[in-house]
């Protein structure tokens, strides 16, 4: 039976801060746009002749994953570093066997060097929570212990690692930060594909949304164990690549996804009253050479 959509219901969470990547990616194909048509129409600047080649696509992968990251991936320093070392091998000329490969090798031989140096060690196990005291666990000959005195319950609220203080302040946080220890729930997704797969089951009972983003890969999103108590919306932007969501059958879902040359395919099976009008997944953002797959199963 389908269920009336109960107007209490708040409205749509909107992703947690904009997806950069379309922003940088379309300012990048308009850069590269403007290239294209000067150099085609000989304008006589020769620098444009010069960056406008394969390079320019490491470059821009590279500040994708840079920004999206806050450089901390270090692989987009070493997408930009190699894009610029062939930039400038042919702004002058440089021969590649000679100078340019030694110079990659030095540079993925120091990022395998810090990488080894910066791995993250097994996260520290969290104290045990403080037991409550019981009543009836008092000596039987101490006369003032047997005596039963009714006193307000103290209550101990036990605070998990992440929201306990640290008398490092700051310096701890970032030292947390830096070697990889993230606390924070499934409620919200953030899943970056690269060249790679990704795929994720989502178990949360509150799910809030999130971002994906693809860049020559492919994501896939279980939410068959999740549920939602309001509309939520799903950014998704994807420059060659896929994405795949497996929903639950009750739940609307409304693509508002723009698509550019590329592919959004519904094959949820078709179920009629089975609707629930609260649980709405929006997908939103934008797909350039990809496809976009919802399904049941």
């Amino acid at each position: 039976m389908e269920r009336e959509r109960d107007h209490k219901t708040p409205p749509p969470i909107p992703p947690r801060g904009n997806n950069k990547s379309a922003n940088i990616v379309g300012f990048a194909i308009v850069f590269l746009g403007a290239a294209l048509l000067m150099r085609n129409l000989d304008l006589g600047l020769p620098f444009v002749r010069e960056i406008f080649g394969w390079e320019m696509i490491l470059i821009i992968i590279g500040i994708v994953i840079g920004i999206n990251s806050k450089f901390e991936n270090k692989s987009s320093v070493i997408l930009i570093a190699i894009g610029g070392l062939f930039v400038i091998k042919r702004l002058i000329d440089l021969p590649f066997w000679g100078v340019v490969f030694p110079i990659v090798a030095i540079t993925i031989g120091i990022y395998f060097i810090v990488r080894n140096r910066n791995q993250s060690t097994t996260p520290p196990v969290p104290p045990i929570p403080p037991q409550p005291s019981r009543s009836w666990e008092v000596d039987e000959f101490d006369w003032d212990k047997r005596v039963d005195i009714y006193t307000e319950p103290e209550t101990t609220t036990y605070a998990p690692p992440f929201q306990q203080p640290d008398n490092q302040g700051d310096n701890g946080d970032r030292q947390r930060e830096k070697k990889g220890y993230v606390y924070e729930g499934e409620n919200y997704i953030k899943v970056e594909s690269i060249f790679g797969y990704a795929k994720k089951i989502v178990f949360s009972k509150n799910f809030l949304g999130g971002n994906m983003t693809n860049l020559f890969g492919s994501t896939e999103i279980n939410l068959l164990q999740a549920d939602i108590k309001q509309p939520v919306a799903l950014d998704v932007f994807q420059l060659f690549g896929s994405t795949k969501i497996i929903v639950p059958p009750h739940w609307i879902v409304a693509t508002t996804a723009s698509s550019i040359l590329s592919e959004n395919d519904d094959r949820r099976a078709i179920l009629t009253n089975v609707k629930d009008q609260n649980k709405c997944l929006y997908i939103t953002g934008t797909s350039i050479f990809g496809s976009i797959t919802i399904k049941n199963s």
